[in-house]
């Protein structure tokens, strides 16, 4: 069988080969159409669109339907420019994109549509191999393709693919309004090349636009027959979306469970985290986004990888900034002059505690601290109910030394945090703040509300959201896998489950944030770090966090060219997070047991550690088994910990029973689903 050089060389007269593109140099693994999906899914995530994927297909596509009658066009021929005014005009009328400049909109609307091809594209490397042979022999080789995008977004393409070189120009029948389908665009390039059709061959795999049309204007065809290419674009009209995300999604999974890092498939609940956060981020008009220490560290990595990765780099990208604070420090700078503070909030969250605690919490030094002990004539280590609004803290209230340093300490906090977030170089008095950690109520995103006097707005986007406090117009807060606002389901009760675990994984290598100070007039933290928290992150997190980075990747990659919808994506991470929690195993209840040795909780007594404690229910075990019956998710947060008890009693091998619970809770939601579809039933 020839090759293409011998078959070009064995016409003596050839000195310029026209090529098509697409299904003859380059391949798609979707069908052709499935690209404007895909586009429509770019647009929707970088625009903040509020329509789908599918119902932005259907705009475009009526879009070019539309131009190519009133133009008197063929679709293919119709300008790439007048198809973005058509779609822009479309969008604005029926109100779904958000203030955007059609300037914008352009870049990326280009941009969506090179990386919807780019993405699911593949190049006939022994066609280009063959082409680059004939550049060398000196042969003029020009592009010819019909398609919708411009011969800019066709060169990028050619770029990505490394081929640009290969061709002395490219003709594109949006740019011509002209094609091969119709035959015009033929004579159109052969003037344009100052070629002849007896000097010139034509290269492509369609019999009728390449090959037939191209003989009608007297040049030779050499046909590339992809049958087996095209009975896989026939293929791909069929397949479903859902199943192909569960195959990724899938494979995930297992790879993570398989390997030496307990847990690491978590990093599917951080990837939709993360995904979610971009999209919401860009639909709210978010510049900058704060993540909070420490949860946040991890997040943000993941995060500035993600925009690395979409390709959509550009002048109005969201700024990122690590923002080291705790419900400790926080609360510290929203204090008021103490003849205002009632100190309501510390009062509901730290109901016990000694004077030496309170003083500590205070950032007092250690001299003033046994001063002032001294003074009150109490132990050191005496534990208080309600000590805010005890007999002790009117005493303290009184108490020179007690006002003296505590004035100090708010002025000199507020002072040097203020330097602090000013130092990140955003707009707050103009854009607000976004604040972005782990959960679980937005203790810190209040208290800096209040910092600010309640006049900047301090938004907060976590992970999962477990309790309402003071919502108001200018505290926004959203949990975006899982949230108790403004109402819950079925997936809140089991995602919220394993609350500790999230943040166990999502663990930084520096300690928690006490409070601020200005050393030679710049903002430091001032931070602690518990000696076994540090053991157990560089022991046993960092290297889980290590492994699940690379997982993200293959996360994004493999879903980029798969338009799902988000209800899949929350029905995959609440049966995935009952997976994880009830069919767990020795090797990951010995993980827990290790992480949550240093778990280091910076509020109350700053305990280290986690014991789970049976004695601790707060219901009978007769309400429990019919809270299970009726709505086992009700439950689940007990279920989990019941292997992990039963482990640490030598009593793992009676755990089995346990599984069951997992396949009972399938059916019920299974019931619930098919025979009480219209969810009326609330537990």
């Amino acid at each position: 069988m020839k090759t293409l050089l011998q078959k070009i060389e064995s016409k003596s007269s050839c000195k310029v080969v026209f090529t098509d593109f697409f299904d003859t140099l380059v391949h798609r693994i979707v069908h052709p159409h499935y690209t404007i999906k895909l586009w429509g899914k770019f647009m929707i995530r970088e625009l903040g669109l509020l329509i789908n994927a599918d119902e932005l297909f259907a705009i475009r596509i009526d879009s070019l339907s539309h131009l190519s009658n009133k133009l008197f066009l063929k679709t293919i021929e119709v300008p790439y420019e007048e198809l973005q005014i058509e779609v822009y005009r479309r969008l604005i009328n029926a109100e779904v994109l958000p203030n955007t400049s059609f300037e914008h909109f352009c870049k990326i609307f280009t941009q969506a549509d090179l990386v919807s091809e780019t993405s699911v594209q593949f190049k006939n490397e022994s066609l280009v191999h063959s082409l680059k042979e004939i550049r060398g022999k000196g042969y003029r080789i020009y592009l010819i393709t019909d398609f919708f995008l411009p011969h800019e977004i066709i060169s990028k393409i050619l770029e990505y693919h490394g081929m640009l070189g290969v061709f002395n120009a490219i003709f594109v029948s949006c740019d011509l309004k002209k094609s091969k389908e119709s035959g015009s665009i033929y004579p159109e390039v052969l003037e344009l090349t100052n070629s002849s059709p007896a000097e010139t061959i034509m290269v492509g795999d369609n019999k009728k636009s390449d090959i037939i049309n191209a003989q009608k204007h007297e040049i030779e065809g050499i046909h590339t027959k992809n049958l087996r290419h095209h009975f896989r674009n026939k293929r791909n009209l069929m397949g479903n979306d859902n199943h192909n995300f569960d195959n990724v999604c899938e494979t995930i999974e297992k790879t993570c469970a398989k390997s030496k890092y307990p847990f690491s498939e978590y990093i599917i609940h951080f990837y939709f985290f993360t995904e979610r956060l971009y999209k919401k981020a860009r639909r709210d008009g978010v510049k900058d986004l704060f993540f909070l220490a420490r949860e946040g560290l991890y997040l943000k990595k993941l995060f500035d990888f993600y925009q690395e990765l979409n390709q959509f780099n550009s002048k109005n990208q969201i700024r990122t900034h690590y923002l080291k604070a705790s419900r400790q420090s926080a609360q510290q700078v929203a204090l008021k002059p103490l003849e205002e503070e009632d100190f309501k909030e510390l009062g509901g969250m730290y109901n016990q505690m000694s004077i030496d605690q309170l003083l500590t919490w205070f950032l007092f030094p250690e001299k003033l601290k046994k001063q002032l002990i001294d003074q009150l004539g109490i132990k050191p280590e005496q534990n208080f109910s309600n000590l805010f609004t005890s007999e002790l803290m009117s005493e303290l209230r009184k108490n020179e030394i007690f006002v003296t340093q505590y004035e100090k300490n708010r002025v000199n906090q507020k002072e040097a945090f203020m330097k602090y977030l000013t130092s990140f170089g955003a707009d707050i008095e103009k854009n607000g703040i976004s604040l972005v950690d782990v959960g679980w109520g937005g203790t810190m995103q209040e208290c800096i509300h209040k910092f600010l006097n309640k006049e900047v707005p301090v938004t907060g986007y976590y992970i999962g959201l477990k309790a309402i406090y003071n919502i108001e117009p200018d505290t926004k807060r959203f949990g975006l896998n899982f949230s108790l606002y403004p109402s819950h389901g079925v997936s809140y009760d089991i995602l919220k489950a394993n609350g500790q675990l999230y943040e166990q994984l999502l663990g930084a290598p520096h300690g928690s944030t006490l409070g601020y100070k200005l050393e030679n007039g710049q903002p430091e933290t001032i931070e602690f770090h518990e000696e076994s928290e540090k053991y157990v992150f560089d022991n046993y997190v960092k290297d889980v966090q290590s492994y699940m980075f690379g997982r993200f990747e293959e996360l994004f990659l493999s879903l980029r060219s798969i338009d799902y919808s988000q209800v899949r994506v929350q029905e995959y991470m609440t049966s995935m997070a009952m997976r994880t929690g009830i069919l767990t195993n020795k090797k990951r209840i010995r993980f827990i047991n290790n992480i949550s040795k240093g778990f280091y909780q910076n509020v109350g007594e700053n305990k280290v550690g986690l014991n789970y404690n049976p004695k601790q229910l707060s219901v009978s075990k007769r309400s429990l088994v019919y809270k299970f019956i009726r709505s086992p998710e009700k439950v689940f947060r007990y279920l989990v910990k019941v292997k992990p008890f039963l482990y640490a009693k030598g009593l793992y091998w009676c755990s089995w029973p346990v599984n069951l619970a997992y396949y009972y809770m399938k059916f019920n939601f299974w019931v619930k689903k098919t025979w009480f579809p219209k969810r009326l039933l609330r537990s």
